[in-house]
């Protein structure tokens, strides 16, 4: 007879802290110490704190994420022009339609730097070479400096990356945009591997 694996429970240090804690609490208290019982206290309050502000960090997170895909393809066009609009110092216009060369969003920097942005809407699979050919083009029609790609979805060929690397191409996950989204919300200027204007 073949025995069943039994599925292993998360480690979750919650519960034997909080344990760990009232055992404490009722040492400190029957011999009267005072003092090592509120430090106990104080302590186990600081950690079940930070788990909840990471529980609720990674929610957000996921919940965020899950926008971003919900998003149709003008529609996110649109939420990269608002994003990199919010940043200081940056405007963004979204172009319109099939005429835009290859550029979804054209930006702006603080020192006048352009930089043309294509927009990819693939949530489930990789953006190819082709996106990246189409921005560099784009870059040269536009009178761009730099150029950035973006997708909703997990990520780049290894062709679109290589193709990237060679023509100084940025290439942003969902994570770089929210973490845009985050910068423009506590107007911080964006780290120049995202947008290097």
């Amino acid at each position: 007879m073949a025995r069943r694996k039994r599925k292993r429970k998360s480690e979750n240090p919650l519960p034997f802290i909080i344990i760990l804690g009232v055992a404490g609490v009722i040492s400190a208290a029957a011999n009267g110490f005072w003092l090592p019982l509120i430090a106990v206290i104080a302590v186990g309050a600081i950690i079940i704190w930070m788990k909840v502000q990471q529980q609720q960090s990674r929610r957000q997170k996921a919940l965020a994420l899950a926008d971003l895909r919900s998003l149709d393809p003008r529609g996110l066009e649109l939420h990269v022009a608002q994003v990199i609009s919010a940043l200081p110092g940056w405007t963004a216009t979204a172009n319109r339609g099939s005429a835009d060369q290859g550029a979804d969003v054209i930006a702006s920097g603080p020192k006048g730097k352009k930089v043309a942005v294509q927009v990819k809407h693939y949530p489930t699979s990789n953006v190819g070479n082709k996106a990246v050919q189409e921005i560099v083009a784009s870059k040269a029609i536009y009178h761009c400096e730099y150029a950035v790609v973006v997708t909703s979805g997990p990520g780049y060929t290894r062709a679109a990356q290589e193709l990237a690397r060679a023509n100084r191409v940025v290439l942003w996950h969902p994570g770089d945009l929210l973490r845009l989204q985050e910068l423009a919300k506590t107007g911080q200027v964006p780290p120049r591997e995202l947008l290097p204007a």
